[in-house]
Order: C-alpha cells, then structure tokens, then sequence
C-alpha cells in the first residue's frame, strides 16, 4: 500500500470524498468505527449527525421530513459515491462542506500522508470529481478508488520496474482480475452500440409508426402542487450553510471563497427548481449611512448577477440592501460586510 497519497479535486465536497477514498487506499482494512475516529465530527460544522460517516442504510433517518427521505441533499449516496469498506459495509459520506470546515479538513489529513494538491472551482452546474496520485508497492493490490465525474486525471510518470518472480496463486488473482475488466468493458461497448442504434432509428424514422386512433375528447388535468412545497430540511440547509458571501471593506467585489459559496448554492437550486431567493445586502458600520445603504445594494446585486451568469434564472431571485443596520458582531466589522439568502417561496 502507497505511503503518501495525493489528492486533485474539483469542487470542495468532491475533494473532501476524494481525502476519505485516499485514506481507503493506504488503510484498507479500516472498520467504519475507526473511520470515524480517523475523521471526527466536529471536523465539519454542517453535519447531520455526530459523525462524517454513517451506514448507507441509517443515513436517512437523519434527513427524513414528512415521511419523505431527503439525504441526498447531505450524504454522497450514489453507487459510485459511497465507499466500500474491506467487510462489504457501504458508508455514506457528509455531503456539505464549508470553505472554513473544508480547510480544517485538509490540514487534518496532513497527519495521514494525504496531501491535497489542488481543488478547482465548477463553473455552472458541473458537477465536481477528483483523482488521486501515489506510488503503490508492486507486491499490493490497492483498494479501488470511488469513480471520478468531471475531473481530468493526472498524467503519471512512467516507471520503471525490475522484473521478478510471481507466486502461482498471484498470477491466477490477476488472470480473474483482467478477465472481470474485459467484461465490463464488452458490456459497456455493446451498451452504447445499443444507445447509438436507437438514436439512429430515431434520426431517420425508423421507429414503428402508430396505428392513428380516433381523437377523444380532451381531458381537462388538475395541476398538481405536490413540488411547490419546499422541503423545511432545503431551507434550513441554505439558510444555514451558505450565508457565508463576504466582502472587502468599501467594496462589492465577490472573493474566491465566496463565489464557491456561490457555485455550491447553485449546485442546490438546480435540485430544487420551485426555491427562490431573496438576497439581503448588508455593510459595516464605516463610513455614512447613505454611502452604506447604496454598498449593501450593490453587493445583493453582485450576489445576484454571478448566480445568474452560472445558470440560476433571474425570476427566481430578488434583491435588497439594508446598509449598516443589522449588524452580527460589533466587535468583527468584517463579518458584517455580507450578503443573506433568504427562501421566499
């Protein structure tokens, strides 16, 4: 197993899977108690439960509202998302990670040979992803890691290796090894010879036409509501996760770490298209009243329009500015320089 393992990632909470699936690969026989002890709750603040890793099959009783699960908004719950212990348990991830829990989580992992080399920002909806980089000893299989999405690998070094004598045993595991991957890979090619043969006969009119049926009467259809309620778990998650935009003094120019804030709350109104905003500009106390109120407009605006230019659409977010009069910490000026997110619908 590797000593040192590098992690590259796209987006903070993709990265963040990336850190768990690096320390999988130099410590495969770890349980999912000592997983927990490896990575304590208080790591992050936005947590669900007391700890960043649960059983796939307890993580959604910590989210259910209305007798309608809704961790997917907070645990990596996908097949290629969860992490597969040694004894076959499957474990969900916490999803949401602040940029202040994200940083504490990197520095953390320096105690266990992980080091994260880079984590880029998305644009848009893409969708985040990461790879890792290390050198494994040639004599041990490592624990396969979890499935990238949109991020690009990085290019290793060729090496060079002694040859040396391999046991019997050893050469059969790796025989079966090859023989699964050339199955997966016939499948995944007749998989998309069967996709391309379907939009062919689509493209050119292939498909077998219907029968024409006499018209009926058209039939009037009550709308239904069901989606127009927002899901009280959605509100408090935005509420509480991405107050977090702020500025420099006297201006309303967006920093890095406020346009991840950003790009992640985009990321979450894509799954809930019925949530609108209104953003609430605020300013510290310095300078005048009136010079204050104009600042705390414009940054709501500057919130606003980098939403918009990500994807969000326009009718789904107001704006307002209450300039220096509701300030959070008199005695931290800079925390008061930010902007609000506040569900209206």
């Amino acid at each position: 197993m590797p000593n040192t393992v590098k992690v590259y990632g796209k987006a903070q909470s993709r990265t963040a899977l990336g850190i768990a699936n690096a320390y999988l690969v130099i410590n495969p026989d770890v349980t999912l108690e000592e997983l927990n002890k490896a990575f304590p709750g208080d790591l992050n603040s936005a947590n669900r439960c007391d700890t960043i890793f649960v059983d796939v099959n307890d993580a959604p009783k910590f989210v259910t509202f209305e007798g309608k699960s809704t961790y997917e908004m907070f645990f990596f719950e996908k097949e290629d998302e969860v992490l597969t212990l040694k004894d076959g348990q499957k474990v969900a991830m916490q999803q949401l990670w602040q940029k202040e829990d994200f940083d504490k989580l990197v520095e953390w992992v320096k105690q266990y040979n992980i080091e994260v080399v880079e984590c880029k920002p998305i644009e848009g909806f893409q969708k985040g992803g990461f790879t890792l980089e290390y050198d494994a000893d040639p004599e041990v299989v490592a624990a396969p890691v979890a499935a990238e999405t949109e991020s690009e690998p990085k290019a290793e070094e060729p090496k060079t290796e002694e040859p040396k004598t391999v046991e019997p045993k050893a050469e059969e595991e790796q025989a079966e090894k090859k023989k699964k991957k050339l199955w997966w890979l016939l499948l995944l090619i007749l998989l998309i010879i069967i996709i391309l043969i379907i939009l062919l006969m689509r493209g050119c009119g292939c498909t077998r036409q219907q029968q024409p049926v006499a018209a009926e009467p058209a039939q009037v259809v009550e709308p239904v509501a069901a989606d127009t309620v927002t899901p009280a778990d959605t509100v408090e998650a935005i509420q509480k996760n991405f107050n977090a935009a702020q500025f420099e003094a006297a201006k309303a120019t967006l920093t890095e770490s406020s346009k991840l804030v950003l790009n992640d709350l985009a990321a979450m109104l894509e799954k809930h298209p019925n949530v609108k905003l209104r953003i609430v500009g605020h300013a510290s106390s310095d300078g005048t009243a009136a010079f204050n109120q104009k600042l705390s407009e414009e940054r709501a605006k500057v919130a606003a329009d980098y939403l918009i230019s990500i994807g969000v659409a326009a009718d789904r977010i107001q704006t307002e500015g209450k300039g220096s009069s509701e300030p959070i910490d008199k005695e931290n000026r800079e925390r008061n320089r930010r902007t609000e997110f506040i569900v209206v619908e």
